[in-house]
């Protein structure tokens, strides 16, 4: 600890009695819960990135559970209960966001969603009608109402075209991601949590006297870690099945008269587009190239963003040329199955991972049950 000096031993947040690992909403709402339990507790979050570098600051602000077409798809691979447990949990999970920090605070639209099906998804939107009613039977318990619903009568008022088919979910919606991780970290500062930017983790071990934390700035250390970096976790986890996958994202300038309203979702979930501040925000296309997108390195690919642009330029505005103002991409972190892992690895290291693009809807409720764990 010889770079740390006297005073940012004494006042700083150098030895502390939790440590989390990542300050996205996970890494945030662990730090929040163990403080509502803890108050005397001394928390740090560690964040390598001036601000949250994963996902949290960067997705496409969705309140959504997944499609209907992705949950036939889940339907393939796992049981019916093993479905409806994770969309149970994405429900719990959103309503959990919102009463924690409030609807106005995460800038929340019940707006609904919507899939839409072009001529290639033709196929898939038999499938999805003809499931229509056995699975918004099996949801009613879980969403206290009849979820999907046939909507191609609203497609022409929506702008679209080159679109066949689409379903209405009545009960997703939108947030303002970054007003809603601004005030996250708010709650959590207020709560007199410290939150630790620029600080690197590259390992943590096992010491006589606790946890130690080996940062780019130094060893810091503490009485139990929380790993909740998401889709990096495999570079401090190693036994962890959990893997980094890049979305990208661009978004529209102003667009004047915009009809578009609500939550998108097209081929099962892999193209998601939306309005924001009278623009289009429009993310998805990992599905044409996934080798080259199951990496954690940021940035974006031409074939990619040429796929959004053309979608964009056919689909959800025909006959406009929309101007791009600004490209970017996220880290998701996926696995073999689309269950959260959030346990103990080892004696005083825990983590919360591997939330499979549903870490708007998962986080909150992830950084609860993790807190629990730290705290037994």
């Amino acid at each position: 600890m010889s770079s740390f000096s006297y005073w940012e031993q004494k006042y700083f947040s150098i030895e502390t009695d939790f440590a989390i690992i990542g300050a996205g909403i996970t890494g945030l709402t662990t730090a929040v819960f163990l403080k509502k339990q803890r108050p005397d507790a001394k928390i740090a979050v560690l964040e390598k990135g001036v601000l949250p570098g994963g996902a949290s600051t960067k997705n496409a602000g969705f309140a959504c559970f997944g499609s209907l077409s992705e949950i036939l798809d889940d339907l393939k691979d796992a049981s019916e209960a093993e479905v409806l447990s994770l969309i149970d949990q994405r429900i719990r999970g959103l309503a959990m966001l919102r009463e924690l920090l409030g609807d106005k605070n995460i800038g929340y639209e019940a707006t609904g969603g919507y899939e839409i099906f072009t001529e290639e998804g033709r196929e898939r939107y038999r499938d999805c009608k003809n499931a229509i009613e056995s699975v918004n039977a099996s949801l009613r318990s879980i969403t206290g109402t009849e979820t999907f619903h046939p909507a191609d009568d609203r497609i022409k008022a929506q702008g679209l075209a080159n679109v066949d088919h689409m379903l209405y979910n009545s009960v997703e919606g939108l947030i303002d991601t970054g007003l809603m991780m601004k005030n996250l970290a708010a709650l959590a500062r207020s709560s007199g949590i410290e939150i630790l930017n620029g600080v690197e983790v590259s390992g943590v071990e096992k010491s006589a006297a606790g946890m130690s934390v080996h940062t780019t700035v130094g060893e810091m250390r503490t009485g139990r870690v929380c790993v909740a970096v998401n889709g990096f976790a495999a570079k401090l986890l190693s036994s962890v099945d959990v893997k980094p996958c890049r979305a990208q994202v661009l978004i529209t300038k102003p667009i004047s008269g915009l009809k578009l309203h609500g939550a998108f979702h097209h081929n099962r979930g892999y193209d998601y587009f939306r309005h924001l501040h009278g623009r289009v925000l429009f993310g998805g296309g990992r599905h044409l190239d996934k080798g080259t997108e199951d990496t954690d390195l940021f940035g974006t690919t031409e074939l990619i963003q040429h796929y959004l642009e053309d979608f964009l330029q056919r689909v959800i505005l025909p006959g406009a040329i929309p101007e791009i103002d600004m490209r970017w991409s996220g880290i998701m972190g996926m696995g073999k199955t689309k269950n959260a892992i959030i346990k103990e690895i080892s004696t005083d290291l825990f983590c919360a991972v591997r939330f499979g693009g549903m870490g708007v809807a998962l986080g909150t409720a992830a950084g609860r049950e993790a807190a629990s764990l730290l705290l037994n």
